[in-house]
């Protein structure tokens, strides 16, 4: 048996969902060949996973911002797929790419589980044509989207309010929305950097993840001096600038990582890094960190991603000697 497993957007989906599922589906198949489909940096991470036997890029070039673009390149990795002879392609993607080339490859007649665009290519494509689809049919949650999984349907922000029970996001998604059982595997293969140890001469070492891609930590630089004042060895560089094996590895040598709800906590915990989470306005029951920074304000969770009050993220400006506190108390 042939098997392809698909999840390309984003490097924190990918150590969070893909890695465990991968490990999941090899349990149900152990003799199967599965190879994984992903994009950017995920295909490092994927290449790394034992369970996978073989990983399919995508460029960004396959993944471009125009839609009749994107739609083309869908259709050629499509056709790719459908050449390559599986048994079958599980998507866990929620985009709206992965679910249109998923769509397109249950058309070429390849068994097709997970999720996928609701509506007929033909029928998409005079709905798109005749101005009847609105942005919100493309967006991560729109329309767009069709599941054999389970209960995909309950995935809904804010799901934490109404499935209290589940200990974090990916044994929500995986167990619940995918109704894959069994326990998660999120580990990645490292060995601890001997240059950060040696640069930190028995000092602890914490790493500083304080920007994504919507929300940016404004005190990073008082917050490193006073970790490095209260004895630390401080370091950061989570731009994508180096490879994924040295960070893991960097990961590995270190003592804590204070993040905001990134792919760097993640990636963390592939490791057994342990994470201090500066959750923002995210939830932090659903992210699954060992440690969590105070609320600095009353609306403290809303799960939104764009400030509802207008304002900067003001639930990010935890001060820094509260986090330096805090890294003692763990250090300790």
């Amino acid at each position: 048996m042939r098997i392809l497993l698909i999840r390309m957007m984003g490097l924190g989906d990918v150590a969070a969902i893909l890695v465990p599922a991968a490990r999941l589906i090899r349990r149900r198949f152990p003799a199967a060949r599965i190879e994984a489909m992903t994009f950017a940096a995920g295909i490092e991470v994927m290449a790394r996973v034992a369970e996978i036997d073989a990983v399919l890029p995508v460029s960004a070039a396959q993944w471009p911002d125009s839609l009749p673009e994107a739609m083309r390149s869908a259709a050629a990795l499509a056709a790719e797929i459908a050449g390559r002879g599986y048994d079958r392609v599980i998507n866990f993607d929620t985009w709206f790419f992965p679910g249109f080339l998923a769509r397109l490859v249950m058309e070429a007649g390849v068994p097709v589980e997970g999720n996928y665009a609701r509506l007929p290519t033909r029928v998409f494509l005079d709905q798109l044509a005749a101005g009847r689809l609105t942005q919100a049919y493309f967006g991560d949650q729109g329309g767009h989207a069709a599941s054999t999984f389970p209960h995909m349907a309950d995935w809904v922000m804010p799901w934490w309010d109404r499935f209290p029970d589940w200990p974090s996001y990916p044994h929500f998604f995986l167990g619940h929305c995918c109704g894959l059982a069994g326990d998660l595997d999120f580990d990645l293969p490292a060995t601890p950097d001997p240059a950060l140890r040696a640069a930190a001469g028995g000092r602890p070492v914490v790493a500083l993840s304080l920007a994504g891609r919507k929300l940016r930590y404004r005190d990073g630089g008082r917050l490193a001096l006073a970790l490095e004042q209260a004895g630390c060895h401080v370091w950061s560089g989570f731009d994508g600038s180096v490879p994924i094996a040295t960070t893991l590895d960097r990961l590995k040598a270190t003592d804590l990582l204070i993040s905001l709800p990134t792919s760097s906590q993640w990636l963390a915990r592939a490791v057994g890094c342990p994470t201090l989470l500066v959750p923002g306005s995210q939830p932090p029951r659903h992210l699954g960190a060992e440690a969590v920074a105070a609320p600095v304000i009353e609306c403290q969770y809303c799960g939104l991603m764009t400030c509802p009050r207008g304002l900067d993220f003001p639930c990010l400006a935890v001060p820094p000697e509260a986090l330096v506190a805090q890294v003692r108390a763990l250090l300790a």
